[in-house]
């Protein structure tokens, strides 16, 4: 369980680039608007990651957005085929545009808020690590997903402990950059905003 660990939470802090947010905010005068983040978005391949031990993390994002709402789909697989899942995070709420960030080139800075979380095992290791880390309020059965809202599940804290990411956007065409997360996955206040982007964006479906 200690490599399972490490392999979820180094995925997580690559893959959940889109976090929490306060509402309002149009965004009307920043490089980034809100009619560009409308739409589906999704990684076109299956994504990889090294963990500490020398393994990798294979994983597929997809968001939704409309002008005023987000969700993610994050989807960690066993194989670089993406075709042995792990488990899914589901996460929902508003978002709102700022303003244009000051250090990284043509990108907005955005908070984007956990309305609510949601996490689905489907393998029996990845049910029995949610079950002992006291996610959710019910016993955690393959396949049925769980609101983790209030309890935080490892890698999620509680909602009511970290209302907002504080993250940047860019926008190249049919590619959505989020920012490059920190180290301890932090960004619940305004000097965690990251300062750059990820190698790897979601494309427009």
């Amino acid at each position: 369980m200690n490599r399972m660990n490490r392999l979820m939470l180094s995925t997580l802090a690559l893959g959940l680039a889109a976090g929490c947010a306060t509402s309002g905010g149009a965004g009307a005068g920043t490089k980034v608007k809100p009619n560009d983040l409308q739409g589906a978005w999704t990684s076109a391949v299956c994504e990889s990651m090294p963990n500490p031990d020398g393994s990798k993390t294979y994983f597929q994002r997809k968001f939704t957005l409309t002008e005023k709402d987000w969700t993610m789909h994050f989807n960690a697989f066993g194989d670089p085929g993406c075709s042995v899942k792990l488990f899914t995070a589901r996460v929902e709420g508003p978002y709102a545009l700022r303003q244009d960030s000051a250090t990284v080139a043509g990108a907005t800075e955005a908070d984007f808020g956990f309305g609510r979380h949601y996490m689905t095992a489907y393998v029996q290791p990845i049910a029995d690590w949610f079950q002992g880390a006291g996610c959710g309020g019910q016993p955690w059965k393959l396949g049925e997903e769980q609101e983790t809202s209030k309890t935080g599940c490892v890698f999620f804290k509680p909602v009511a402990a970290c209302g907002t990411d504080h993250d940047v956007v860019k926008v190249e065409g049919r590619q959505l950059f989020f920012g490059q997360r920190p180290a301890d996955n932090d960004m619940c206040t305004p000097g965690k905003r990251p300062q750059a982007l990820t190698a790897v964006a979601v494309v427009r479906d």
